[in-house]
């Protein structure tokens, strides 16, 4: 080899380190504000995937829909115009991959150690999977929360208690015909309106986590809070496919190990808010209705319509599965 040869292996040498040394960051967006849960997986995703790699790879946050809406920011990932996305169930991301649609059926989890169960196990992995269809890849699942029940005319007890409310939801089919066969009048609302429609009674009643409530300052302008768990929403930290397929074998096994600490991370983080929000709603003056007191029975009775018509999408098989899970 001659010296001009070996000269230009030298240079390239040099730049290969200085480019591994500047790193390559990947844009990742989510609809929630800075620090927010949303936010939490990000952080701790980016410090987990900057250690594992040496500093090869790291995660710029758009927080805020920044880059878009929840739908546009998955329609970016899986076109490759946007590289990662937080997004959660309860709308965009059934609409997206209509195979996670039946994480966001109401009554099908029992608590936080039964929805980690679901989506750590089996079930969780083939959801996950199921995005490759999506030209995306699911590398873990992070958490927005359990949805509770809130609004200004009653305590909700009971099916009969919700007939007639005027329920804000946010836009899911799957929610909304859950509310209606429980006689409730649905309406979709953006979540920015939400605060003085239930503030001039345009609605009696909204369902989001506590930890969403207590931020948004919902207890001020209602009177009643059921602590239903009625649905839980987890959600899918997304890549884009092909970015994903170019990265060494051993970088991929990085940004899933560093997703899976950002979902983690983004459930405690949920489930401290949580308690954090109850303290404040007990001294805020709105009625707490006691989880011990929503007669979860009677719900799943009057919601027989509603499963049976969702049996037919995703078959009554994988609903009691995941009811079954322990």
């Amino acid at each position: 080899m001659n010296r001009f040869s070996c000269t230009i292996l030298a240079a390239l040498g040099l730049f290969a380190a200085s480019a591994a040394q500047a790193g390559q960051t990947l844009k990742v967006g989510h609809v929630l504000p800075k620090g927010s849960q949303f936010s939490e997986a990000v952080r701790v995703m980016n410090e987990e995937l900057k250690k594992s790699t040496g500093g090869a790879y790291q995660l710029e946050e758009f927080p805020a829909s920044a880059l878009g809406s929840g739908k546009a920011m998955l329609d970016g990932v899986k076109l490759g115009t946007i590289d990662m996305v937080v997004s959660s169930s309860g709308g965009a991301l059934a609409q997206f991959n209509p195979k996670v649609g039946i994480l966001d059926l109401m009554l099908l989890f029992r608590d936080t150690a039964h929805a980690d169960a679901v989506l750590d196990g089996a079930i969780g992995t083939e959801l996950l999977q199921s995005f490759l269809a999506q030209d995306t890849v699911g590398l873990a699942w992070a958490e927005n929360g359990f949805r509770q029940l809130t609004n200004s005319v009653r305590p909700i007890k009971s099916p009969a208690d919700i007939k007639g409310l005027k329920i804000r939801l946010s836009e899911s089919d799957i929610y909304k015909d859950a509310f209606s066969t429980l006689g409730a009048e649905t309406f979709p609302l953006p979540f920015a309106q939400l605060y003085p429609a239930l503030q001039s009674g345009r609605a009696d009643g909204q369902e989001n986590p506590v930890t969403t409530i207590v931020g948004s300052k919902l207890q001020e302008v209602q009177k009643y809070i059921t602590l239903s768990n009625h649905t839980y929403a987890p959600a899918a930290i997304l890549i884009n496919k092909d970015a994903f397929d170019a990265l060494p074998p051993d970088v991929q096994k990085a940004f899933i190990a560093a997703a899976k600490a950002g979902g983690k991370a983004s459930r405690a983080f949920v489930r401290k808010r949580d308690e954090d929000g109850m303290a404040a709603l007990k001294t805020s003056g709105i009625q707490i209705t006691a989880g011990a007191d929503f007669d979860r029975a009677a719900f799943e009775a009057a919601l027989k319509p509603f499963y049976e018509k969702y049996a037919k999408e995703f078959t009554m098989e994988k609903i009691t599965a995941i009811k079954n899970v322990k």
